[in-house]
Parts: C-alpha cells; sequence; structure tokens
C-alpha cells in the first residue's frame, strides 16, 4: 500500500471529495482531510492510501499542481515522521542564567536619545523665558 500527502487543499474538500478524485486512477483503501480539532475547519492538508504503487504514481503525477478552486495542489508520496526533516531550523535557547554571568551586571543598552541631567530637565521644561531676569 501506498500512502500519498496531499497539501494545499481547499478548505472546503472533504475525505468524500479526495476518495472520489483518486478513485479515477484505481482502488482508494483510505482518504482522510485533517481537521482541526477546536475549531472543526479543514487544516488544509489530507492523505490518501491506494493499494497499487503504478496507480498512486499516476494519480501523483496527474494531480500535483492541479489547481483546484485557486489554489495548485501538492501531491507527494507521504514520508513516516521519523524520517522528515524538521521544517524550523532549531535555534539554541540561552539561559537567562549560567554559571558565567550571574554575578554580572547587565551592560546598560546604547541608547540614541542623549542624556539629560536632572537639572538641565527642570530648565529645558520651566515656564520661565530664558533671556528675560524676574524684577
Amino acid at each position: 500500500m501506498i500512502n500519498i500527502f496531499i497539501a494545499n487543499l481547499d478548505w472546503e474538500i472533504s475525505s468524500e471529495d479526495l476518495k472520489a478524485t483518486f478513485s479515477a486512477f484505481g482502488a482508494v483503501t483510505y482518504a482522510h482531510v485533517v481537521f482541526d480539532k477546536e475549531t472543526k475547519k479543514s487544516k488544509g492538508y489530507g492523505y490518501v492510501e491506494m493499494d497499487s504503487a503504478d496507480e498512486a504514481i499516476a494519480a501523483i503525477q496527474a494531480l500535483k499542481g492541479l489547481e483546484v478552486n485557486g489554489r495548485a495542489l501538492d501531491v507527494k508520496i507521504a514520508s513516516p515522521k521519523e524520517n522528515r526533516q524538521a521544517l524550523k531550523p532549531t535555534i539554541p535557547v540561552k539561559k537567562p542564567f549560567s554559571k558565567d554571568n550571574r554575578f554580572q551586571k547587565p551592560q546598560p543598552s546604547a541608547s540614541k536619545r542623549p542624556r539629560i541631567s536632572p537639572g538641565a530637565e527642570k530648565e529645558r521644561f520651566s515656564n520661565k523665558p530664558e533671556n528675560k531676569k524676574e524684577d
């Protein structure tokens, strides 16, 4: 038996639609569109299982790139989970504290704004005109 993965499905496609489409190429033993558990909406991909490898390959070749409701299907032989490559690159997780830096103070970040001393800030926001003296 050959397991086929179909991606980029239209949200309205059902498991019965998949089975009917792939049945044109041979005997389909299983067809399933994957749905979100919470929203009960299609995730846009599914699986079909066919008895004959020749029929499965013919279906893949005929349906790969076929546009259904404005979406080009991505059809390929499904690979077992343990054989798949990770889609997201693994990013090393930095620990906030390690033996090397737990007693060091964090370095101040460089700001683009100039620092204003507390006295200068008062003068800057006071209502008194700068050039006139009070009588």
